[in-house]
């Protein structure tokens, strides 16, 4: 073609309309997260519905939290997995209901790469250290001279063996130097726990909280490697001496694999507007537990710090613990 051709074709390509953008992606029913526990049970529970009608204000639809509690979250996860991957069905768990539930089950854990798409690192969780008033501890120092005092004889809960609670209470035990006894319940444990049946445990501040500032529990420490706020007396477990022993939990809003980028890219944006909300956030800052969001590349980096974090404390408990 002769320039002048071709400077003719430019001019002729300039002169028309601009192209209007593609619409961004909007659902076109109501979107449902599901969470594999009960109405009322537990941080994900709360969160989810902390953050449904935040969300569902940028989305243009209603945000509905959906409960499929059992088995460990596995009910939750398979019901997810087999969804369209069209964004109306999202998930919210940790990395270790997608991995390791199914690993205690006996079967092949799922990807959260693969059959998930990770969308937003959900929450920020803050765990601590507690003990029955009963036990007459006050530290963790003090904990660890009970323990060797009674071998055996203390006590820590989970929901079963080989969950991450189970991991962390003989993680805990074990850099103490005692030996203590596993009680792993199918259900929750919290008036054995409160009735001094348990001894002591490590969990998410959030459902601990109310029980220590009532007196009916003594916090010994804070996982997080700073202090908390509304716990400003309570040392750190670096202080107490044991900074392998330090991590923030959390967790992910997922969307079934394979959901295309730009759903991700909409969900992710309605989640991040949901995190900074000043209602969502304040409803869940009494319980020590963080709204966080920061977009797909976190999301992901933290689903595969979660997998890896379980894994090596599993290798360094599982057959030294009952």
């Amino acid at each position: 073609m002769h320039r002048r051709g071709i400077i003719g074709a430019a001019g002729a390509l300039l002169s028309l309309p601009a192209r209007a953008q593609a619409p961004r992606w909007s659902p076109s029913r109501p979107v449902r997260i599901v969470v594999g526990v009960a109405p009322g049970v537990g941080t994900i529970d709360l969160t989810a519905r902390s953050v449904a009608d935040p969300m569902a204000e940028v989305l243009g639809q209603p945000v509905v939290v959906e409960n499929r509690p059992g088995a460990g979250g596995i009910i939750a996860v398979e019901a997810v997995a087999r969804s369209p991957a069209d964004g109306h069905t999202l998930l919210l768990a940790g990395a270790d209901q997608i991995v390791h539930s199914f690993i205690l089950a006996d079967r092949p854990p799922m990807d959260p790469f693969r059959d998930f798409t990770p969308i937003a690192r959900a929450t920020r969780d803050h765990w601590m250290v507690v003990a029955t008033p009963g036990l007459g501890v006050g530290s963790l120092a003090e904990l660890a001279e009970a323990g060797k005092r009674r071998p055996g004889e203390l006590t820590y809960a989970s929901f079963g063996v080989g969950t991450w609670f189970h991991i962390l209470g003989a993680r805990l035990s074990q850099r103490l130097g005692f030996e203590a006894t596993h009680v792993p319940y199918r259900g929750d444990y919290t008036s054995d726990l409160l009735s001094a049946r348990i001894s002591f445990l490590a969990q998410p501040t959030a459902l601990l909280m109310p029980h220590v500032q009532a007196g009916r529990l003594r916090a010994l420490a804070v996982l997080s490697p700073e202090r908390l706020p509304a716990l400003p007396d309570v040392p750190t477990i670096l202080e107490a001496g044991y900074p392998d022993l330090s991590f923030n939990m959390g967790v992910v809003l997922f969307a079934p694999g394979g959901t295309p980028a730009p759903i991700v890219a909409r969900i992710s944006e309605a989640y991040d507007r949901a995190a900074a909300n000043p209602a969502a956030r304040g409803r869940l800052a009494d319980l020590s537990l963080e709204l966080v969001g920061g977009g797909v590349e976190q999301a992901r980096d933290y689903t595969r710090w979660m997998v890896g974090y379980i894994d090596e404390a599993r290798e360094k408990v599982l057959g030294a613990t009952r």
